[in-house]
């Protein structure tokens, strides 16, 4: 029986020695494929790098450009406010000037009194509204003479 016994351990010692090579050896394999892979994990890490560098520096070259681009667009709106400013001004000059002229060759002060009875807003502010028939069509000159004045009076202005 002792001979039995003791070749029974030692099949089972030898069954558990293969089983631990086999075991070895599958992890052995599966290092040596972690090794490969870091190589490309240092690469894919390294072309990363890169990429988040190449896109901090777009940002920043973005932001700047973002701000130059502010800057020239508020001193343009800037300008852009003056000149509609200097324009309202001309505008309303030139309407006060046709006003005159207008007064001046008696067509315009006859149109001037019917406005003024026409409207109660026309009487306290003193500005004569304008029918409205005669927004859609524009004044009719007869007069070269008074055409001539609202141009010199209109390059006075300026």
């Amino acid at each position: 029986m002792s001979f039995s016994l003791s070749m029974f351990i030692e099949l089972v010692v030898g069954g558990l020695l293969v089983a631990t090579i086999t075991y070895c050896y599958l992890l052995d394999r599966r290092l040596r494929m972690l090794r490969d892979g870091e190589g490309d994990l240092k690469q894919i890490v390294v072309a990363l790098d890169r990429a988040t560098t190449r896109a901090q520096g777009a940002i920043t070259d973005l932001r700047v450009s973002c701000d130059a681009l502010t800057r020239d667009m508020e001193r343009d709106l800037k300008k852009a406010r003056g000149l509609a400013d200097e324009l309202a001004l001309m505008v309303e000059a030139g309407d006060h000037i046709a006003d005159r002229l207008g007064a001046l060759s008696g067509t315009g002060h006859a149109q001037a009194g019917q406005a003024k009875t026409s409207s109660p807003d026309a009487a306290r502010t003193g500005v004569a509204e304008t029918p409205k028939s005669d927004l859609s069509e524009p004044p009719v000159q007869d007069d070269p003479l008074a055409e001539t004045g609202l141009a010199a009076a209109l390059r006075q202005v300026r």
